[in-house]
């Protein structure tokens, strides 16, 4: 009796993988592809904030607009140059706005912002977010 009962359970049982298979596999898809971009996304902030370091460095030895920008597109790493939006700004010694670069003076400060506008790779991230999102850094140093 042990082996017939056995046998008509196993025959109801007989799909129950393949639906318990079907429940699962898509919660493990969205949380594989979620962390995906999650760690695509961290990867470039991490990008943007080195270009915009980098470009601070450059303008606190040289505070030229042009030299400044330069050099944030070319420590930009893989990021897309054309999604990266660069303003570059400075403060006098005493605390005041500067006008333009070209009354920056040593004991000022130079501050570099970056904006750079993040796409989703994987379907997951561009249904929660369609339009992307913007990463941005603003890194200050004396300008020697």
């Amino acid at each position: 009796m042990d082996r017939c009962f056995r046998r008509k359970m196993a025959s109801r049982e007989r799909g129950a993988e393949a639906v318990e298979f079907a429940l699962v596999v898509p919660i493990f898809i969205l949380l594989v592809f979620g962390v995906v971009d999650f760690g695509w996304m961290i990867n470039n902030d991490t990008m943007v904030n080195n270009a915009s370091r980098e470009g601070a460095r450059v303008g606190a030895l040289d505070p030229v607009t042009a030299d400044i920008q330069a050099t944030v597109l070319q420590d930009s790493g893989t990021l897309d140059t054309t999604q990266i939006t660069t303003t570059v700004t400075c403060l006098k010694p005493n605390a005041t706005a500067c006008a333009s670069m070209a009354d920056a003076t040593s004991g000022g400060t130079v501050i570099v912002k970056v904006v750079y506008h993040h796409s989703w790779i994987t379907p997951v991230g561009s249904t929660l977010m369609s339009s992307g999102i913007n990463l941005t850094k603003t890194t200050q140093m004396r300008i020697e």
